[in-house]
Parts: structure tokens; C-alpha cells; sequence
């Protein structure tokens, strides 16, 4: 941009329209004024006017009756726009050029917008029009096409530092790199709002100000909460990340906006890994390096499972009203990860073996905040468990295994006699090349087999399974939605449903239930559907002398499946006449 104005003002051609586009307190209005200045120097057309000059002294005090500059957002209607019409017929008073300088321009009418129309099209040789607006998709394409345009960028963090810097040294203000960061931090990419907080501080602080003065002069922001709950997520601690959420609540911060704030920590933590220059834009030179090595002391498939994590309680949060919870869910499975039965966790405890991660990260990974370590299974999957042996020899890579090592299952036991004609059910997550004996790599735990899960432990997942069905066949949502988990026992899951239509739908699909049972409890399950309120056995699945389905048992005379046959074949009802 500054070239091309440069090599404009040099040889002398120079457009009739300008438009200058960017964020709030990019420069715009203020490069205009300056361009202003290159164009009716004395010397000019130049790209260095003198600023001593009669002319420039003129326009920099304001009183130029050649340089106008209009407010469109209180000037904005088709009678303004007129009057502009008519003053640039006229000739300049005493200078080469007549510079009218449009502020806010996206604010016009639309009739506004059509009045300038025709003077932005044909100006008078003797006119310069500059547009500067926060939003140049507002203007019409008509307008957009007759301009040059400009665009301008947020301003990077380390040159606000540096400019803020400057003008603290030239007006005797005592700041310290910190106080700068902070104000640069809430600027958000404008000087003018930087400039406006420098002055407002220093006023506050009466002396030397550092970063927890501007806190004081203008509160904490939210992107320092969420700093401190990215440390405490990534350093394990559940009660420190809670206490972190509670006192941002307590204070007013906006729970999407600190979820916004902590996916820009887990941004930032990414770019560190592989783009530091770009890091440097966005951050002070001190908080560059932080975010650096803590980068580096952080295994990548935990930052990208952070990122997809915050981002999905960022949506569930929008939709669901209740961002807070979302958010507390979020950070207690980042941080509880050996803990979560989610086969997106599972995945990045695998990643992060693969990737040789450093002991402590995986630990930090697969292992609770709490000072005993967790027996889940998953956990023992996750980790090591001889790390007296890593600590005097390297970390065996997991390229050396065959086949990575997943979770065992148990067949169920023979059931009694009276109830064996049950047939064994095929393993859903078992592998069987897993199941015969081979020499697992050194250094690698064997997972033991997970418990018998309890009544409470499958009611608290019935939701999940009940997602991971419906996925499968999507009128499971209705019948599934008002069934219920009755009994949990060693190797059958009973449902209990309302009445024996609703029975006979669920168990043409419990094949289904029971494979969304094995991915979400890791425990392989029978399903058995029992009627409530019937004293009739809960009938089981895969039995192999199992009742017609219901396609045959509700099959009418003319081939068409009836619904009250199979209610009557069931309930043992007869047809009323």
C-alpha cells in the first residue's frame, strides 16, 4: 500500500477516489489526513511533505478550506450529499487540490449512496474523494468499483509495545514492558484504543505503572483467566481450573468468551510448534517465549484434542444456554483423560505413545490429579506402569509391536445348563490376532480385564449408548428414548420397556444396543428386554429358539405387517367383534 502510494504521489497520478478499509484504530482517517498533506504541499505532489509549509501548517491545524472532512454517520442523507455535490463544482481557494475527506463512509443512506453516485463517477479534475469505513462490504459495488482500495491491518502487539514505548518516553510516563503488554493485550489490534489506555493509566497511577496497575485502573480481562485455566488444564488440576471458572463467573466474564479465550491459548500453543515468527505477531516478546516452552513441554495430540474439546463445548454452549457447564465438562475430561472411555481419548493416549512423549506428559495425560492413581483399565493402557524401568533406560518406541496393543475382553463364562441356549456372542472389540500368545514389547504393560461394570456405572453411560445406536438405525431413537436400565448382572444388560410392542421393535435390533454397549462400557453384555410391570422372564437376544420376529409374527393375511396381529400374538389377546 505504501509503495504504491508513494510511487502515485512521485509521478504525479493520482486517482480521483480512494477507499481506506480496516479495523478501528488502524490509522485510516489519520493516513488520510496524512495523504491529504502529500497531495497540496507546497512542494508537493510529494510522498515527504515538509509540514512547515504554509499549506501543511494549514491542514495540520485544522483550518484548510480545501481539505473538508465529513462524519457520513451524521451526514449521511441525500441533502448533505448534495451540499458535497455543489462545494466540489467549485475550485480550490489556495491550494493545487480540493481533498474531501469521508469518515465512516459505510454509514450513508442508500440515497445518500446514490446521490454521490454521480459526482464519484465524473468528479471535477480538481477533486480528491478519501473513504474511510470499518465495513467496506456496506458500501454499494458501485462505489466499490470507482475507488482504489486500501486495505488496512489489525496492528501486531510488538509494534504497539514499541510505539506506546515512545510516546511514554517523549510525555515522561514510567512504564514497565509488562503495563505495556497488558494495554496492548485489550487494545485488540488498535493504536487509538492503546493510546486512549496509556493516558487513562498513567493519570490512575500517578507514578510508575506496571501490569498490575492497568488491572486495577481497567479489571482483569478475560484472555488472563483464560491463560491460568490453560496452565491448570495442562498441569492436571481439576480444583484450580474449577476455582478458575468460579472466580471468571464471579466476576463477570462472559463463559463463551473465556471458552473463546482458551481455544486462542490452545491456538497459540499450536503455532508455537510450528510457526514462532507468526506466534511473535500476536504476543509480547516475553509471553512469546512462555508460550514457546510450554509448547514444547506439551505433546501436540493433547493440544489438538484441547482444541476440538473447547470448540465443541464452545457450540454446545451457544446451543444449550449453559456455557458454564459446558466449559467445566470440557476441562475435566482434558484433565481426567485416563478416566474418559471416549475412543477419542483412547486416540490420543495411542498418539502420544507413538510420538514418544515424554513420561511425564503421558502421565499427565492418562493419570487423574489425585494423589491415587487411577486402576481404570483405559489408565493402565495410557501409561506405563514400570517407570523405574524408564528411568534408567530409553522409552521403547511402539513401532516395534506388531500390532498395537488394544483392550482384552473376556468371553463370558458358560452359562448353567437350564440357560444355555444362548449362543456366544462375537467380541466387538476383541481382536483375535490379539488373543493368541506373542512376546508383547519391552516395557509394555499388558491391560488387565476390566471389571464387571455395576448398575450405576451403565445408567450414568445410557445416553452414549444410547447415541452410538441410533447412529446405527435412527427409529432406535424413539423406542430407546423410553426404555430404561433395569438390571446389570455378569454378562446380561436388562431393558426395561412399557409395553410388549415396544418389546418386540428393540429386540429385532438388540444386536445393535449390544455393540454401542461393548464401545461405550468396554464390557461385552447380553442385551435382555423385559415389559415392566410383567412377571414374564426378560426375553434375551440371540436365543436360538427365539420367537418369530416381528415381520413374521405381525404378517396379516394379504402379506402387509399388522400391528394389532402382533399386538393380539403377544399380549394373547382376541379380536373383539
Amino acid at each position: 500500500m505504501v509503495r504504491t502510494l508513494r510511487t502515485a504521489l512521485e509521478s504525479d497520478k493520482l486517482a480521483h477516489a480512494y477507499l481506506f478499509s480496516g479495523p478501528r484504530g488502524s490509522g485510516k482517517t489519520s493516513a488520510a489526513k496524512i495523504l491529504a498533506r502529500c497531495i497540496d504541499c507546497v512542494r508537493g505532489p510529494t510522498a515527504e511533505p515538509d509540514n512547515t509549509c504554509e499549506n501543511c501548517l494549514a491542514m495540520l491545524a485544522g483550518t484548510a478550506l480545501d481539505v473538508i472532512e465529513i462524519d457520513a454517520a451524521s451526514n449521511r442523507g441525500i441533502d448533505e450529499i448534495r451540499s458535497l455535490r455543489d462545494s466540489a463544482k467549485f475550485a480550490p481557494a489556495s491550494m493545487r487540490m480540493k481533498v474531501f475527506i469521508i469518515d465512516e463512509a459505510h454509514m450513508l443512506t442508500r440515497e445518500g449512496a446514490n446521490a454521490f453516485l454521480k459526482t464519484l463517477e465524473e468528479p471535477p479534475p480538481h477533486v480528491v474523494f478519501i473513504l474511510a469505513t470499518t465495513a467496506p462490504e456496506a458500501l454499494p459495488p458501485t462505489i466499490l468499483s470507482r475507488c482504489q482500495r486500501y486495505a488496512f491491518r489489525r496492528i501486531p502487539v510488538a509494534v504497539m509495545i514499541d510505539r506506546m514505548r515512545t510516546i511514554a518516553t517523549a510525555e515522561g510516563i514510567s512504564i514497565d514492558d509488562g503495563g505495556l503488554g497488558a494495554i496492548a493485550y485489550r487494545a485488540d489490534g488498535g493504536l487509538r484504543d492503546a493510546l486512549t489506555m496509556l493516558e487513562q493509566v498513567a493519570s490512575y497511577a500517578g507514578g510508575h505503572v506496571d501490569a498490575a496497575t492497568v488491572d486495577a485502573a481497567f479489571g482483569a480481562t478475560g484472555r488472563q483467566y483464560a491463560r491460568a485455566l490453560v496452565d491448570a488444564i495442562l498441569g492436571a488440576q481439576a480444583a484450580p481450573a474449577l476455582r478458575i471458572i468460579d472466580e471468571a463467573s464471579d466476576a463477570g466474564a462472559d463463559m463463551l468468551g473465556l471458552v473463546r479465550g482458551a481455544i486462542g491459548e490452545y491456538r497459540n500453543l499450536l503455532v508455537a510448534r510450528i510457526d514462532r515468527d507468526l506466534l511473535a505477531r500476536d504476543l509480547s516478546a516475553t509471553d512469546t517465549d512462555a508460550v514457546i516452552a510450554l509448547a514444547e513441554a506439551t505433546a501436540q495430540p493433547r493440544i489438538v484434542r484441547g482444541l476440538r474439546l473447547l470448540a465443541d463445548a464452545l457450540a454446545a454452549g451457544r446451543s444449550s444456554g449453559n456455557p458454564r457447564l459446558e466449559l467445566e465438562t470440557a476441562v475435566l475430561r482434558l484433565i481426567v483423560q485416563g478416566e474418559d472411555p471416549s475412543l477419542e481419548a483412547l486416540a490420543t493416549r495411542v498418539a502420544l505413545l507413538e510420538s514418544g512423549a515424554p513420561q511425564s506428559a503421558r502421565l499427565a495425560a492418562a493419570e487423574p490429579a489425585t494423589a491415587a492413581a487411577s486402576a481404570s483399565p483405559v489408565a493402565t493402557l495410557a501409561s506405563p506402569t514400570r517407570v523405574d524401568t524408564e528411568a534408567t533406560a530409553p522409552a521403547p518406541s511402539i513401532e516395534r509391536a506388531t500390532v498395537p496393543p488394544k483392550l482384552h475382553v473376556v468371553p463370558p463364562q458358560p452359562a448353567p445348563e437350564a440357560t444355555r441356549k444362548v449362543p456366544p456372542v462375537e467380541d466387538p472389540i476383541a481382536d483375535p490376532a490379539l488373543d493368541a500368545p506373542k512376546s508383547a514389547p519391552s516395557g509394555f504393560a499388558v491391560p488387565a480385564n476390566p471389571a464387571n461394570p455395576t448398575l450405576q456405572q451403565v445408567r450414568s453411560q445410557w445416553d452414549q449408548i444410547r447415541m452410538r445406536a441410533e447412529e446405527k438405525h435412527k427409529p432406535l431413537r424413539g423406542l430407546l428414548s423410553r426404555a430404561t436400565i433395569d438390571a446389570v448382572d455378569a454378562t446380561v444388560l436388562t431393558i426395561g420397556v412399557g409395553d410388549a410392542i415396544q418389546e418386540g421393535l428393540i429386540r429385532d435390533r438388540t444386536a445393535l444396543i449390544e455393540e454401542a454397549v461393548a464401545d461405550v462400557v468396554r464390557a461385552k453384555l447380553r442385551v435382555a428386554i423385559r415389559v415392566r410391570g410383567s412377571n414374564a422372564p426378560p426375553a434375551r437376544a440371540n436365543v436360538i429358539e427365539a420367537p418369530k420376529s416381528f415381520a413374521e409374527s405381525a404378517t396379516g393375511p394379504g402379506g402387509e405387517i399388522d400391528l394389532l396381529a402382533y399386538a393380539r400374538n403377544k399380549i394373547g389377546g382376541t379380536e373383539s367383534t
